[in-house]
């Protein structure tokens, strides 16, 4: 039997998810950071428009085939968080109503566990930068696609509440009938 759970933190960008993932990993759990970042970075690096501002479509291929190789990267026997999932990016194409039919398609050959650990917006957390350029009503836009599109494919979707950040990751684990 196979033993290793893939749990997905995932919210709006600046919801503190990265910060949970840092706890997590303190705590000793295998962790994955969020893929679209790094992306982004190294799309801007090469002077290309792979960028979610210039072109989502394919940006969102560059980022779906990082978060496939980093599923398959688990630590097997043992629970990996997950900083965003694949399904993440379905709700990105469809917040800007582009066509995600062949991703939906994959992504169902990537299960995850089936609780999904949701980080609202918070807008006193919140900051843009260079990576990070949507406003906040962009932000509350992609929360409702997240709880769609995760809903759609069968997950429960658990809000995280807003408190502190350790609190957070016992919540999470709590959830997880951990610790």
């Amino acid at each position: 039997m196979n033993t290793t759970k893939r749990v997905i933190i995932t919210g709006g960008p600046g919801t503190g998810k990265s910060t949970i993932i840092d706890l997590m990993e303190e705590k000793g759990y295998s962790c994955h950071r969020e893929v679209s970042r790094d992306v982004i970075k190294e799309q801007l690096a090469k002077g290309s428009d792979q960028l979610p501002w210039d072109n989502v479509s394919g940006f969102s291929n560059l980022v779906f085939d990082g978060q496939t190789s980093q599923y398959r990267s688990a630590t097997e026997g043992q629970i990996n968080f997950y900083d965003r999932g694949i399904i993440d990016v379905i709700a990105y194409l469809k917040k800007d109503n582009l066509p995600a039919d062949a991703l939906e398609d994959l992504a169902k050959h990537y299960p995850y566990h089936s609780k999904v650990f949701l980080t609202p917006p918070w807008e006193e957390i919140y900051a843009m930068d260079e990576e990070r350029r949507e406003d906040f009503a962009t932000m509350n836009l992609i929360h409702q696609q997240l709880i769609d599109v995760y809903t759609s494919f069968g997950y429960e979707v658990i809000e995280v509440p807003k408190s502190a950040s350790h609190d957070r990751v016992q919540f999470i684990l709590a959830h997880l009938g951990i610790e």
